[in-house]
């Protein structure tokens, strides 16, 4: 049995593919990384780079460059495949029309379509029941926004893109904040200043999308993430944010640390885990202020290698364990 696990490089793995590729091989796979963003075709046979993992025992390390035969791999030779990475911009449309394609014959861990379609913030009102979520507006209309923000003057919020990640952008909005108008127009694209600048807006359409969510008093006190694999709880760890940012994401500082998960913080992430399992989609990252899901994370989501580190225990090959049993049946 052969599995594709498709990265961003293969010169500089990240937890993932590191720790999920020798548990694979453990049970007896052979592991292909193969580059995301170089996915050709062959008279409609899709292939891409990328290299054979070899040797005995751990042969990928986080951090490292993947260890092994580099070569062209062909996806229809492969029995399973794994998106671990989002393609290019400039080369995305392409990718994930060719992997929708090569979906149709060789079954992947997390569908294109849960990918493509729920892998956003979009998607919260979706998949969590209503308790669970944050209320939030979305649009690409600055004016918009800025009245539901007024419209509250005692509310905190957060303004975020629903497409961002790893805490890019993501703006903690006080209660009568000098700075929110000027946020909520950067975040909508700086329409009004561009159509100026633009004498008249001939420069194109420049409206951006954004989401102003009611801020939850409960991150305050510290998020989790859950790793969750075909509907059931995997890992988890706390999230400890730098005390000069309000954004708990570990790329902005925030550190992991060891932290208990209780029988409703479980039951929660299992459902989501369910509900999402209904769209293709067997392996997610939940970023958890109980009893609110701030966000999942689809395509890559880390917490493995970082719940290994604060807990001392490796839980790669729970996830192999059940990936492997789901597509067998």
């Amino acid at each position: 049995m052969r599995l594709l696990m498709l990265v961003n490089t293969l010169d500089l793995l990240d937890e993932n593919p590191a720790l999920l590729s020798n548990a694979f091989r453990r049970f007896g796979y052979e592991v292909v990384l193969g580059e995301i963003n170089a996915i050709a075709a062959d008279d409609y046979r899709y292939f891409t780079r990328g290299v054979l993992i070899s040797g005995n025992g751990d042969a990928s390390h986080h951090g490292s460059a993947a260890l092994g035969d580099r070569g062209t791999f062909f996806f229809d030779e492969c029995q399973l495949i794994w998106v671990m990475s989002w393609p290019q911009d400039g080369v995305a449309r392409d990718v994930w029309q060719m992997l929708w394609l090569a979906s149709q014959h060789t079954p992947f861990v997390n569908s294109v379509e849960g990918l493509v379609f729920l892998n956003n913030k979009h998607a919260l009102g979706y998949v969590l029941p209503k308790e669970n979520r944050a209320s939030s507006y979305t649009s690409n209309d600055f004016a918009l926004l800025w009245g539901r923000y007024r419209q509250n003057p005692d509310q905190s919020w957060v303004a975020k893109p629903p497409n961002g990640g790893c805490g890019q952008n993501v703006f903690l909005l006080p209660p009568s904040g000098p700075n929110v108008r000027t946020i909520l127009q950067c975040l909508t694209g700086n329409t009004i200043a561009q159509s100026v600048l633009d004498y008249g807006g001939v420069g194109g359409f420049k409206a951006e999308y954004a989401i102003l969510q009611k801020f939850i008093p409960e991150v305050a006190q510290g998020e989790k993430r859950v790793i969750v694999a075909c509907g059931k709880v995997i890992a988890w760890h706390g999230r400890s944010a730098d005390p000069h940012d309000h954004r708990s994401n570990l790329t902005q500082g925030a550190k992991p640390i060891a932290v208990e998960l209780d029988s409703n913080e479980v039951g929660l992430a299992e459902l989501v885990g369910r509900r999402l399992m209904a769209h293709g989609i067997n392996f997610i990252g939940i970023d958890m202020a109980y009893p609110y899901i701030i966000e999942f994370n689809l395509a890559y989501p880390g917490g493995l290698y970082d719940a290994k580190l604060v807990s001392g225990s490796d839980r790669s090959d729970q996830v192999a364990e059940l990936i492997i049993a789901r597509f067998k049946s």
